[in-house]
């Protein structure tokens, strides 16, 4: 029994870890890898992609070629599922041993759930995260990044460096951040450690020489690709943050200063800390100099704010130590307990639809609180509780309700959507449920802490379970990579053109095993290549009028209830398929949308389980298209017009 007992909470965290985040497939940048590392396996039928003509980001890593090296022996599905959960685990196991180096005992399972349970994004627009629930490099390369801040704090240097350098190899710029906090710690050491900035100097030579990578240390981003930049990357630079960006920052810099406050001042903990804020202030500042400021594309892209995902990861991880230290302060202090939860709550960043720009009152308030608490009396202290509970529910009511018209939106379908996770991985749910049971553990006896223990064991099995969310259509596509689902041969020099309402380069990368013509997924990095900008606007207008039809078909379609109601006009498949200038036209394309005439194959994607027809997709060639002239126009009305069954060419101007 005491055994079940000591496997409770070991159980419980890896149940939460599993059931939190769970498993939806190749998407997101776990996309971008995959292209990667099919440019390994095939050079000469991706060297053709847009993510690849002028260069790519994969020129930073060593990871395509570690994954390429699976995907010649297992199919992408297979390895995508196994080592995302593989390197989850791996995060997770790399943030309990920072802890059990830098926390004491009592401290240490509360900030492992901490970090489980709390939101895991930072940064601007809700999109960068640390522990990403799908495969990309920067999981790994975080975990061993904070191995080697637990490696360093433990005096063994040289494996830190080893374990930062590798990091450094798989993801540079996850590993950036933890150097910089390593670099920050170092110098508090010893001053000496002021002298590796002297490396700074072979990167310049390099740099100015235009070696490999560092070609780009002093190209200045001119005026017409800063435009570009700025339509799709603009996150990279700090002056184009929104206010509830910075109040996310905001939040995890106060965080941490009050984590300060907590620890020994002569503890490990307490050295860390100081150089994590001191790092936060040298990666900001960098970047605004070399992004916002100088405007160099290397620098820019080397993203310096990205020390942030530490600086999360420590408010988050001292979280549970702050709200501890202010419930054992006698007398106790209930609106100084709710305002870190509501600042922790409100602050942090889950998704766009709660309340972070409440911390711009919240934080102040807290600072302020000490000082004015005697002088407030006990009617007003019962007000600004409420208000701080009315606050809390508005966030959470804010979230959920927002999370409901997705699902709604979505169809209602708990296949596309796990709704249950939606529901409970609110982090106000989900702490309030840890703090339920830790309770509940630490006043259990040999009886109720085996019953724990067993309950721990079945909740793990079903999130282990459930993990695997993956939609019908993403298990459709992920196992019909290769196959010849149009029935129509595709060569491999061809660049394929798949028009989808929901953007995904997987239909020409995955199903197609063929080059991408455009799609917005591909100008990821732009920041590093000036011809990938550029060559990207140029394909997005020369498809210009074909995705804008689409968009109008989906709606057209959806209103009907049909499918097939309508179709692309053929001005803009003209439009399209004729080259113009120097850009060329795509050699096919695909459709969900069955034209009159040139259909070169069809492809009904089946669910994997039930057999319903989850969509037709139409496979063209656009020599059939192109116009004989060599030369198409346009024009405004055409632009817009799309073809109804049962009516006229239609215009949705």
């Amino acid at each position: 029994m005491n055994a079940l007992r000591r496997i409770a909470p070991w159980c419980f965290a890896l149940a939460l870890i599993v059931y939190l985040r769970p498993y939806t497939g190749i998407r997101h940048d776990a996309t971008l890898y995959l292209a990667q590392a099919l440019r390994v396996i095939s050079p000469d039928v991706f060297n053709r992609d847009l993510f690849f003509v002028a260069g790519s980001q994969a020129d930073f890593t060593v990871f395509p070629q570690l994954l390429a090296a699976l995907l010649r022996h297992f199919p992408a599905g297979d390895v995508f599922l196994a080592f995302t959960f593989f390197t989850r685990l791996c995060f997770y196991a790399a943030s309990w041993y920072l802890i059990r180096v830098l926390f004491p005992g009592k401290m240490q399972w509360p900030a492992v759930f901490s970090l489980i349970v709390m939101p895991t994004g930072y940064g601007s627009y809700s999109i960068f995260a640390y522990a990403e629930p799908f495969l990309t490099a920067r999981p790994i390369a975080e975990a061993l990044s904070l191995i080697a801040l637990g490696l360093l704090i433990r005096r063994h240097s040289i494996w830190a460096v080893i374990a930062l350098g590798i990091a450094g190899g798989l993801h540079p710029l996850q590993a950036l951040g933890a150097a910089i906090v390593a670099w920050c710690w170092l110098v508090m050491q010893d001053r000496r450690w002021l002298w590796a900035l002297m490396a700074v100097i072979p990167v310049c030579i390099l740099g100015i020489a235009k070696v490999g990578p560092f070609s780009g240390l002093f190209t200045r981003i001119d005026p017409d690709w800063m435009e570009l930049l700025l339509q799709l990357s603009d996150n990279i630079f700090l002056s184009h943050w929104e206010v509830r960006d910075w109040c996310i920052v905001v939040t995890d810099f106060y965080l941490v200063y009050r984590f300060s406050r907590c620890v020994p001042i002569d503890s490990p903990l307490a050295a860390l800390r100081k150089a994590v804020m001191a790092a936060f202030a040298v990666g900001l500042t960098l970047s605004v100099i070399f992004a916002d400021i100088l405007q160099l594309a290397l620098p820019a892209g080397a993203q310096f704010w990205r020390v942030l995902w530490v600086v999360h990861w420590f408010a988050m991880a001292g979280l549970p130590w702050v709200l501890w230290e202010q419930w054992q302060r006698q007398p106790k202090d209930w609106v100084a307990t709710i305002l870190i939860v509501a600042i922790a709550g409100t602050g942090a960043s889950v998704s766009r639809t709660t309340l972070p720009w409440a911390v711009l009152g919240l934080i102040p308030l807290s600072i302020a609180w000490p000082y004015v608490s005697a002088k407030v009396g006990r009617f007003t202290k019962g007000f600004m509780l409420i208000g701080l509970i009315a606050i809390l529910v508005v966030a959470l009511f804010r979230y959920q309700f927002s999370a409901w018209l997705v699902f709604k939106a979505l169809g209602s379908s708990l296949e596309r959507v796990r709704q249950d996770v939606v529901i409970l991985g609110y982090p106000l749910v989900a702490g309030s449920l840890v703090a339920l049971l830790a309770w509940i553990y630490a006043r259990s006896g040999k009886s109720l802490g085996a019953a724990l223990g067993v309950l721990s064991l079945i909740a793990l099995g079903g999130a282990v379970h459930l993990w695997d969310s993956r939609s019908p259509w993403s298990r459709v596509v992920e196992a019909s990579a290769g196959q010849d689902v149009f029935g129509e041969h595709v060569p491999p020099d061809s660049t394929v053109y798949w028009y989808s309402a929901e953007p995904s380069p997987l239909g020409p990368w995955l199903v197609l095993g063929r080059a991408s013509y455009f799609n917005i997924f591909q100008m990821a990095g732009q920041v590093f290549n000036r011809g990938t900008s550029f060559a990207g606007i140029q394909r997005q207008l020369q498809i210009g009028p074909v995705n804008v039809q689409g968009e109008i078909c989906d709606t057209v379609n959806a209103v009907n209830g049909e499918p097939d109601s309508c179709w692309i006009g053929d001005a803009g498949l003209r439009y399209m398929c004729t080259p113009y200038k120097h850009v060329a036209a795509p050699d096919y394309f695909v459709l969900p949308f069955r034209q009159t005439r040139h259909v070169r194959g069809t492809w009904e994607a089946r669910h994997p389980d039930t057999g319903e027809l989850l969509g037709s997709y139409y496979l063209y060639k656009c020599s059939d298209w192109a116009d004989p002239s060599g030369k198409a126009h346009i024009d405004r009305q055409s632009w817009n017009s799309v073809s109804v069954r049962g009516g006229e060419e239609t215009d949705n101007e």
